[in-house]
């Protein structure tokens, strides 16, 4: 093996990540299920069975075992747990239990996340996060997971990128409710502080009532991108740009830090200092090309691409240098760093090889510079529905047999196997999977061989 191989730490965390939404099928009391039933998806599809995860998990963890991936990250979904305003389901709270002891059983850790966008129907027809109750709702949700599985979960998250209802839903009105009002917009903002707080005291809670030695790992699935202006010279653009990555980046997790929504105001109860980690998920960096004066007519029509630029199946430009940006910023807040989402729709399985290799090499950067990431989540562990775009966009290392839904791992699902069991990057590795980068990620002047 090359005495040139890049290691990470021994105890660092190598796992994939699902939204069950997306991934477990069948969430028919929840308000994506009613909306997609409306024909809002880009490709006509509806969820139906997604991946099948709800049946096939004990198969999935098994494949996950085999591969070498040592923690997965999944979430509880609210509308199977409280179809009904005030009804618990049993069923399902035991289903999540029996898929925490499957995972236990192949020593598999747990990263749990408790809201993944999608509410149940009966709290979205009463106005969402807009509703001055929701925070007392959700608190009676979570108290009930936390209870319940609060044994088998290694890190807690809270919410996954809650700045996407804020402004897919609120602001662009392009997720549901569709709205476009600010007002709501700031509504929503603030009362998912506050259940980020309430589910943080609750697990707090938890661990105090069982002597937990160890403090519980709680924090938040942050989108962060690298915001660049296209035009550094010109004052508007650069304005324009600090202002998104503000409101994208930096609102949320300041206002977790100082407990105070955009620092003003009445402080939230129980928010400041509220996590312990933060997770990052990164796909791209976003530089808006409102300025050039094309037609906007979606949010991919804002992002300004230089000529040239490799891109994935959903437009995003890869840029792995913009990884490394963002782990270097949070690390700013003092605590530890989870990637809990980080890849690439790709359907030919062609650029994902080289994805994941530059970009864990900028995570790998980021530790040898001192920024403190314990794992990385691989998003996704197998194809799913990718919320508006349907099934056309495929990130998962497994993709599915067309009828049967049978697992069929892709190359990258062995080479990320071998990454994790060897706990490094190695020239070899990336000679044998996507020899186009190994020049790149080893410096070699004259060529790679």
């Amino acid at each position: 093996m090359s005495d040139r191989a890049k290691e990470f730490p021994k105890d660092f965390l190598w796992g994939t990540a699902v939204c069950s939404h997306q991934a477990e099928g069948h969430n028919v009391n929840s308000d994506w299920w009613a909306w997609e039933q409306e024909g809002k998806i880009d490709d006509g599809t509806v969820s139906g069975p997604a991946s099948d995860m709800l049946n096939r998990y004990p198969e999935d963890f098994e494949l996950m075992e085999s591969l070498g991936y040592n923690s997965f990250r999944l979430s509880v979904e609210w509308a199977r747990i409280e179809p009904e305003r005030g009804k618990y389901s049993e069923e399902a709270l035991a289903h999540y239990e029996n898929v925490m002891k499957e995972m236990r059983k192949r020593n598999i850790k747990v990263c749990l996340t408790l809201y993944h966008w999608v509410l149940p129907k009966w709290m979205a027809d009463s106005g969402g996060w807009t509703n001055s109750n929701s925070i007392r709702w959700f608190r009676e949700y979570v108290r009930r997971v936390v209870y319940r599985l609060y044994d088998y979960v290694d890190i807690w998250c809270t919410l996954n990128e809650p700045m996407v209802p804020v402004l897919a839903s609120y602001v662009g009105g392009v997720f549901p409710p569709e709205k476009k009002n600010p007002i709501l917009a700031g509504m929503v903002f603030r009362n998912l502080l506050r259940a980020h707080s309430a589910a943080a005291g609750l697990i707090r809670d938890a661990a105090a009532a069982r002597r937990d030695s160890d403090d519980p790992k709680i924090g938040i699935a942050m989108a962060l991108a690298d915001v660049q202006p296209v035009n550094p010279d010109n004052i508007l653009d650069r304005k324009l740009h600090e202002l998104m990555g503000y409101f994208h980046n930096e609102a949320f997790l300041q206002a977790m830090h100082t407990g105070k929504p955009f620092g003003v105001g009445a402080t939230i109860p129980g928010l400041k200092g509220s996590f312990t980690y933060i997770g990052a998920n990164y796909y791209t960096r976003f530089r808006l090309d409102i300025l050039q004066g094309k037609k906007i007519d979606r949010l991919e029509d804002l992002l300004y691409l230089p000529e040239g630029a490799e891109t994935t199946e959903m437009g995003y430009e890869v840029y792995p240098t913009g990884f490394y940006n963002v782990l270097k910023s949070i690390s700013a807040y003092g605590v530890p760093i989870y990637v809990t989402e980080n890849g690439i729709a790709d359907s030919t399985d062609e650029k994902r090889p080289g994805y994941i290799l530059r970009h864990l090499n900028q995570v790998h950067r980021a530790i040898s510079d001192g920024i403190d990431v314990r794992g990385y989540f691989y998003w996704t562990y197998i194809d799913n529905f990718e919320w508006k775009y349907g099934f056309s966009k495929k990130f998962g290392l497994v993709a599915m047999e067309p009828g049967t839904l049978n697992r069929l791992p892709r190359r990258s699902a062995y080479l990320y196997g071998k990454i994790a069991k060897a706990g490094k990057l190695t020239p070899e590795m990336a000679r044998e999977y996507a020899p186009d980068v190994e020049s790149e990620l080893w410096g070699c002047a004259d060529g790679c061989v």
